[in-house]
């Protein structure tokens, strides 16, 4: 059976995936944009860290941390987004 939470994580993974192809489309043409960086860098996290959501859920972890699991990716995806635009070099 499919919670709200794991289909609210399901789609949002899948329109940051969607939008990762239109961004790493823009950075290539022009990689020294900053909202292009940002928003890269954003989706980036966030795809992953729902990835790793995911991942756990597969090897047995058990559903009732189905959403803690998904508020953990997405303040964590925030928190690394802060800390790495927080301290770029250039």
């Amino acid at each position: 059976r499919t919670t709200p939470v794991g289909m609210w994580a399901w789609l949002i993974q899948r329109a940051a995936a969607i939008a990762l192809l239109a961004i790493i489309a823009a950075h290539v043409v022009n990689p020294f944009r900053r909202g292009v960086q940002a928003a890269l860098l954003g989706l980036a996290l966030l795809h992953a860290l729902l990835g790793v959501r995911a991942l756990l859920l597969d090897v047995g972890v058990a559903v009732r941390w189905l959403r803690a699991l998904f508020v953990a990716a997405i303040v964590l995806a925030a928190a690394l987004f802060a800390v790495v635009w927080a301290s770029r070099w250039y």
